[in-house]
Order: C-alpha cells, then structure tokens, then sequence
C-alpha cells in the first residue's frame, strides 16, 4: 500500500476524530484505532526520492489538471513498476499504462 493512502486514511480518520460530537467521540477514537491496526498488516511502500523525480515529471506534464494525491500515488506506482489495485481506474488512465492499473472490484484480474 503507498505511504500516500496511509496518509489520506489517518487523516481522514484523524479528522472524524478530531471533530466528533460528544458522544460519538470514544467510537471515533476506537475506529482510530483499529483503522491503524489494520494498516499495520500491509506492506507500505515508502514516497521516497525515485517517487519524488517522477512526481516531478508528472506535475509538469499535467500542471494542476489532476489532485496532488492522484498524482502522488501514480508517481509510486511507476517508481516501483506496481500494479495499481483501484476502482477509480479514471483518476489514473492518463497517469499510467493500462497494463499498471487493474480494478478488482468491477472487473477480471489481469494475469
């Protein structure tokens, strides 16, 4: 899983907490809490410096047309030669090759 998406699910999770009423708040905090248990069984796939060049190159290829995210994650699955497992395969098809973008959800695995 990409250090990016971590990210975007603490953060979304951080904020409900954050930002619960009164009485939703010890459910919120223990959603927290297993949303990080949860990710702690996946591999994550650090944005590092070879993710960082490519990003680069996406952002002057696409200037602000695509969310920094989007962007952000294509960027990993490129550095790294990753499939992308999505259900949002139209946030990525400009981003990478068809052959690096699989929805398993709607669709047949490639194999």
């Amino acid at each position: 899983m990409p250090s990016v998406v971590v990210a975007e699910i603490l953060r979304g999770r951080c904020d409900f907490a954050l930002k619960a009423d009164s009485n939703k708040l010890p459910s919120a905090y223990k959603l927290l809490i297993q949303t990080h248990k949860i990710l702690s069984k996946f591999k994550i796939i650090l944005f590092d410096e070879k993710c960082l060049l490519v990003m680069e190159r996406l952002k002057s290829k696409y200037k602000s047309k695509k969310r920094h995210a989007d962007m952000l994650i294509a960027a990993t699955a490129i550095s790294g030669h990753h499939v992308l497992v999505t259900r949002n395969k139209k946030h990525f098809e400009d981003l990478l090759p068809k052959n690096q973008i699989e929805n398993w959800i709607d669709e047949k695995p490639n194999k």
